[in-house]
């Protein structure tokens, strides 16, 4: 199957921030960069913010669910769907709990960095990836491969601060891992990694 990189920045699409969502930066874009999709797939964009991922891959032609456990991000995807014109489904829900159906591509920017939300503030929440900052992308990884339709693939960001290696040590008993990309930052390398499921007989 050919699979068309959904992601060439697309600077027609018009994209609002609100103060209260994570909002894209350069751990988003390249996640953007990675991600590959044609048009008669279904994907799934966990943790949206404003929906970036999201936007793009539904623009080329792909089935999109957008979720975010904020409400208020909820709120910015929907909105930036309207205003471009974009149809995707938005979903508030805490990783899987209200997901429902298979995805061909699933890509997760989560929590990444060590520390843990000291408000109710949901842009602390967007970062504080708890006490190693792999906690969520290791529950996500523990639940994402039941949503994955068989050939599927999931894109997530992951840093040089946040657990890295225990997370990846982690998810080889059920995936198999392959580095895309890497940017250095002042203080941490970012990267992106897909994630394929070993053996789909295991479902």
């Amino acid at each position: 199957m050919t699979y068309r990189r959904a992601v060439r920045f697309d600077s027609s699409i018009d994209i609002e921030i609100d103060e209260e969502v994570y909002n894209p930066s350069d751990d988003s874009y390249l996640l953007l960069k990675c991600v590959e999709v044609s048009p008669d797939q279904s994907l799934l964009e966990m943790g949206t913010g404003s929906g970036l991922i999201a936007l793009h891959a539904a623009k080329l032609g792909a089935k999109v669910t957008a979720a975010d456990m904020s409400p208020k991000a909820v709120e910015c995807t929907r909105r930036n769907a309207a205003r471009n014109n974009i149809r995707l489904e938005v979903v508030r829900s805490d990783l899987f709990e209200r997901i429902s159906g298979l995805f061909d591509v699933i890509a997760f920017n989560p929590p990444y960095l060590p520390g843990t939300a000291s408000s109710t503030s949901w842009v602390e929440k967007a970062w504080a990836g708890g006490e190693e900052g792999s906690e969520m992308a290791v529950r996500f990884l523990e639940q994402a491969w039941r949503q994955l339709a068989p050939g599927g693939r999931i894109y997530v960001v992951l840093s040089s601060i946040g657990g890295l290696m225990s997370l990846l040590k982690t998810a080889k008993q059920r995936y198999e891992s392959e580095m895309l990309e890497e940017k250095h930052l002042f203080f941490e390398s970012i990267y992106i990694y897909r994630f394929r499921l070993r053996d789909f007989a295991n479902r």
